[in-house]
């Protein structure tokens, strides 16, 4: 199964943006990843697990798996394909967005009823993390820009 990306925030000319910054030398893609996996440690992975608390009888186990990724944008993974997470042989990845949207289709058990734990997330973290992620992109660029230190 191929990965599901989702985005939380709509920010005019970010491709533009990141398309730009892959100039950068390979320190500072690497400055800019450490940062963005610092503001998904400090923003999103607590407002997931917390959101995550609202996702039923699941709940505990979706919020263990919560976790920053490492990426040029803040970003987390949330669930992990550990074999027999639950008595029936599912994975957290098997119940996270039936936990959240409900029965959606006949081969999802009646026991899923909607949460909407999801939308709980964005409003607790995007713009702290949005402009923390800018600050970042600045300081790297100003670096970038100064040149190498002789």
């Amino acid at each position: 199964m191929a990965a599901v990306k989702q985005y939380d925030a709509y920010i005019p000319g970010l491709n533009a943006l990141l398309r730009d910054l892959r100039g950068l030398d390979k320190d500072a893609q690497n400055e800019l990843r450490t940062a963005s996996t610092a503001i998904a440690d400090r923003y999103m992975v607590p407002a997931w697990k917390s959101a995550a608390q609202g996702a039923g009888p699941w709940s505990d186990h979706i919020a263990d798996t919560v976790k920053a990724k490492r990426d040029r944008l803040p970003a987390v993974q949330i669930g992990a394909n550990r074999k027999k997470a639950f008595s029936g042989g599912a994975t957290v990845n098997m119940v996270r967005y039936p936990s959240h949207a409900g029965r959606v289709r006949e081969s999802i058990p009646a026991a899923f009823v909607a949460t909407g734990w999801m939308r709980a997330a964005k409003p607790a973290y995007v713009g702290d993390a949005v402009a923390e992620w800018g600050q970042a992109v600045d300081r790297i660029v100003d670096t970038f820009n100064a040149g190498p230190d002789y």
